[in-house]
């Protein structure tokens, strides 16, 4: 209920008190099978669109589908359970362990993150989007601090509750108003950060486009005919670039003569576009591309993470004894090299789709020089779900990990534009027709999360790996004493 589209945020502070409740007497093993029921419950709420997007987007029959959102549900819930395993062992002997619970939960979601595909969505942090104070420590230490400070906030509030110590309460208090203040004080940096720099203009189209329907010629032609007007419309208003989300209309631009050359034509009389298409190469390649055409050249850049049994399939090999299911879907090919595209003397990062979840990769495209971050996706897989939602929750993030401006063009919502400190600035309605003029800055300024890596959740992996070794053998020397 702490994400969208309930986003009673504040929720969030309190999920796991529960949890530490009726773990206290239990055996480590009995605490795996609270933590994995309580997360199994959440994921099959929170990813319940998951069968609709298997078949709408793979291709594959509902009965698939159904399966994938168990078996999805099942392997992140053993994450979060291995986690209710790590906390029980920790916290048995001496509570003062309970430090460590942030430190478990991170490394948990690292996990999720890394392992196999990855698939780290609504991790417990982007709760917190619409709470701006909050969630400025992200240029620190990206999302993961913002899930650690969530964590920290549960556990103080759990020994508060449990102890009713007064000390205790100011201190919870004076932690909650500090790390507000640090907030506050880092979003009006970068307020103050941005000002004086020159404001630029993009068009940002919404088509809505219906994939249901069979695209026919005549269809495709009606589609371009309207992407072409309303991209005419942006220009006159004063954009300087005009963006379409992904997969707006099944073409091969880079193969097809006819839309190449109505395409490029358009760039040199009219406005550059970037947009999403698929591209094909050597009979066997097919890429999921942003491809940037400009008066006097086009660049693209090929989809790296692709998304796992929507693009490809994972283990394809090894799940031989369910070939027939498998060959549903079809497979994409990743992109070779993660590249920013040259605009103008500006460099524009295009994650595509759900590459915009993954905030390493993210990460990556600004600290190899990107001034602005541009999201193009096709979410009209998700129909009228919580997911577009989610979606854009998570792609504000990326905005404040990076003091980068996001624009964000999707098939049929929600587009938006997000400032630097995560405020969402303009965002269109879900399963409607927009478009609009987005101004925004190109910044180069990179942050502490920027500059220093992905470092954050790996070092509370090593506090994990060491602190109860140096814990009980202090504690073992203070015994001897």
């Amino acid at each position: 209920m702490s994400f969208p589209a309930a986003g009673i945020g504040w929720l969030a502070f309190f999920f796991l008190i529960p949890l530490l409740y009726l773990i206290e007497k239990k055996k480590p093993w009995a605490s795996l099978r609270i933590f994995f029921a309580f997360a199994f419950t959440a994921n099959i709420i929170l990813l319940y669109w998951i069968p609709r997007v298997m078949v709408k987007y793979g291709q594959t029959s509902t009965f698939l589908g159904v399966v994938g959102l168990l078996a999805l549900a099942v392997y992140l819930a053993l994450y979060t359970g291995l986690a209710g395993l790590a906390i029980r062992l920790c916290c048995r002997h001496d509570e003062r362990l309970m430090a460590l619970i942030p430190f478990i939960w991170v490394a948990k979601d690292l996990l999720i993150e890394k392992a196999i595909s990855g698939f780290p969505w609504c991790l417990v942090g982007y709760s917190q989007y619409k709470n701006l104070w909050f969630v400025q420590s992200a240029e620190i230490g990206g999302i993961h601090l913002i899930s650690f400070w969530v964590i920290l906030v549960n556990v103080l509030l759990y020994r508060l509750i449990k102890t009713r110590r007064k000390a205790l309460a100011c201190w919870t208090l004076l932690f909650f108003l500090a790390l507000n203040g640090l907030g506050y004080a880092l979003l009006r940096s970068s307020v103050s950060r941005i000002q004086g720099i020159p404001v630029h203009t993009v068009g940002i189209i919404q088509p809505n486009s219906n994939h249901d329907q069979p695209f026919t010629p005549g269809i495709i032609r009606q589609g371009m005919a309207e992407l072409f007007a309303s991209s005419k419309i942006l220009a006159a208003g004063g954009a300087e670039l005009v963006i379409w989300p992904e997969f707006t209309v099944p073409i091969y631009p880079l193969q097809n003569p006819f839309y190449l050359s109505q395409i490029r034509q358009f760039s040199q009389e009219q406005v550059p576009i970037l947009a999403g298409f698929t591209d094909f190469q050597n009979h066997e390649n097919v890429f999921n591309s942003a491809i940037l055409f400009q008066p006097d050249r086009i660049e693209k850049y090929d989809k790296v993470h692709l998304t796992p049994f929507g693009e490809y399939v994972l283990f394809r090999k090894w799940l031989f004894f369910v070939r027939k299911i498998t060959d549903e879907i079809g497979d994409f090919t990743p992109g070779k090299t993660l590249h920013n595209l040259e605009f103008e003397g500006h460099r524009l990062a295009v994650p595509i789709c759900y590459e915009i979840i993954f905030p390493e990769l993210v990460r990556r495209f600004v600290s190899r020089g990107s001034d602005v971050i541009i999201t193009i996706s096709n979410d009209s897989w998700f129909g009228k779900t919580s997911a577009p939602y989610q979606h854009l929750a998570m792609a504000t993030m990326r905005g404040i990990e990076n003091r980068r401006y996001v624009l964000r063009a999707t098939s049929n919502g929600i587009s938006a534009l997000v400032s630097p400190q995560g405020r969402i600035l303009y965002q269109t309605g879900l399963a409607t027709k927009e478009s609009f003029l987005a101004k925004f800055r190109y910044l180069n300024h990179q942050t502490l999360f920027t500059r220093g890596g992905y470092l954050f959740p790996y070092f509370c992996w090593l506090v994990c790996l060491f602190w109860p070794l140096v814990f009980s053998r202090l504690h073992g020397q203070r015994s001897i004493s």
